[in-house]
């Protein structure tokens, strides 16, 4: 088992590190830096161990896991560590070239996770751009522990994942607290039984998409003529949700590409 560190202690590198350790990596396995008093303490309380810089040589794969702003110097930082270091970035939109620019020898790889990666329900997407085959492997069978693997052919693939699955719990999260609040008022502002009905309500609808990834047919099963949900979807459609909601995937794919020309 590898010895793995991570940059930056975020949600994003925290729903990855539960997610093995939950997939049976284990803990001695992992290290962390980030000067952030709160995801130390969440860190520690994983029983994650802090870096020491007497055990860079046996690092095998840095995880870089911070805000596009500090992605270069702490880029820096990691060579300065280790020279020959490999390096994973999970930063959205700053495009492999401009880290290969500081040093041409690096190798170099690009991988966007999601924090559903902690239930072992991650979608993570990688790019490679410098890491030997073997390296690659190893790294694709790592993301396997947390979920699924999207393999890219095209880096500008990347923002196109980055905007619609990196940030997509978001949208849905964002989705559901509008579903929630109405649900309070049906259920006498009870939190556990509306958690409850989103959580079996979630479970029904992702069993459905399974058993028949037809959406239209499985509107049609929900929707029947003048009854309650036609009336609700042609609110849905009266209002151009489906616009609306589609500008926003396009300006989260925008945003990270213009990200990389920032930096």
């Amino acid at each position: 088992m590898k010895n793995i560190l991570f940059f930056g202690g975020g949600n994003i590198a925290q729903s990855v590190i539960e997610g093995l350790i939950k997939s049976g990596y284990k803990r001695n396995n992992i290290f962390f830096i980030d000067r952030n008093t709160k995801n130390k303490k969440k860190l520690e309380k994983l029983k994650i161990k802090e870096f020491s810089r007497d055990k860079t040589d046996q690092i095998s794969f840095f995880f870089l896991c911070v805000k596009p702003k500090d992605a270069l110097s702490s880029f820096k930082e990691i060579k300065q560590l280790k020279k020959n270091a490999k390096i994973i970035s999970f930063v959205a939109g700053i495009k492999s070239n401009k880290y290969i620019k500081i040093d041409e020898t690096t190798k170099f790889m690009r991988a966007m996770p999601n924090t559903s990666s902690r239930y072992g329900l991650g979608i993570t997407a990688l790019f490679n751009s410098t890491f030997s085959i073997e390296d690659k492997k190893l790294i694709n069978k790592l993301f396997n522990k947390v979920g699924m693997v999207i393999e890219l052919n095209k880096e500008i693939e990347m923002d196109q994942f980055t905007g619609l699955v990196g940030s997509g719990p978001a949208y849905f999260f964002y989705i559901l607290k509008v579903y929630e609040k109405e649900l309070l008022k049906m259920c006498g502002n009870d939190n556990r039984k509306v958690n409850e009905i989103m959580v079996n309500l979630l479970k029904g609808v992702s069993m459905s998409i399974k058993n028949n990834n037809d959406l239209d047919a499985l509107v049609t099963m929900v929707a029947s003529k003048k009854g309650t949900t036609e009336a609700g979807l042609d609110s849905f459609k009266k209002n151009k949700l489906n616009k609306y909601f589609k500008d926003g995937l396009r300006s989260a794919v925008k945003r990270s590409k213009e990200i990389s020309n920032e930096f």
